[in-house]
């Protein structure tokens, strides 16, 4: 039989606000704190993004601004095409990364607070909600392409099958984060643990698989973990007993 080792928060440090306050000291410029650099959204955010939804085929329209629309068309990927659709995306993602220059993919794909403050951006100001939603693709994306590619391809049949039937149910766990987050920031580190566990039995109701549980809960903690940088001692594990 297999046992899986719960994921656990266990230890508590100041939340993220707490230290975004006192990292953004006055007099801190830029070029000394890639923190403080602000997206270029025309010559660098835009261009860039462009490129990704050319070689996916992806509807131009698809960005910050409809970060959900976004994520919707790259997951359809690993839905449809399996471990080609991950290949695919993978190699869009190089590319989209070796499209930035000076620093900017952090600013623009990594940072929220970069593209909170983008410039040349044609007057668009994003939201809180899109900013974090957009770096929270990207950053998944480093675990899918890296870590859980070969994962994922070795069990591309039951791990396609969750992004063609549970989407709703992925989206629920993202949105119950959400709201719990926001609505008790002090407590963020619980709700990492809860959202990554929520993947992780979804994955697991659905292949029986240790190593895909482990995948669908790296997946979602990878996402939440850029937001909420306090919470990096949660770890994904697992383990397999047989008898």
């Amino acid at each position: 039989m297999f046992r899986t080792q719960k994921i656990s928060c266990t230890q508590r440090i100041p939340r993220s606000a707490d230290i975004q306050k006192k990292s953004l000291i006055p007099g801190v410029v830029a070029a000394q704190d890639p923190r403080l650099t602000a997206c270029n959204g025309g010559n660098s955010l835009n261009t860039c993004q462009s490129q990704f939804n050319t070689k996916m085929g992806f509807d131009q329209s698809l960005g910050v601004t409809k970060y959900q629309d976004l994520r919707s068309a790259i997951e359809k990927s690993f839905a449809d095409y399996q471990a080609l659709g991950l290949l695919n995306i993978c190699e869009a993602y190089k590319e989209y990364q070796q499209c930035y220059t000076d620093g900017q993919f952090f600013a623009c794909a990594q940072n929220p607070f970069g593209l909170l403050t983008a410039t040349n951006n044609g007057g668009v100001q994003f939201t809180q909600d899109q900013a974090n939603g957009y770096v929270k693709i990207w950053n998944q994306l480093d675990f899918v392409c890296g870590a859980g590619f070969s994962i994922f391809a070795n069990a591309e049949d039951c791990g396609s099958a969750v992004f063609n039937n549970q989407t709703a149910a992925m989206r629920q766990c993202d949105n119950d984060f959400n709201v719990k987050a926001a609505a008790d920031p002090n407590e963020a580190c619980a709700y990492v643990e809860i959202a990554a566990n929520c993947y992780f039995q979804l994955f697991w109701n659905a292949c029986k698989k240790p190593e895909v549980a482990y995948w669908g809960c790296n997946y979602e903690r990878t996402g939440t973990n850029l937001l909420y940088p306090q919470c990096s001692q949660i770890f994904c594990t697992f383990h397999e007993r047989v008898i």
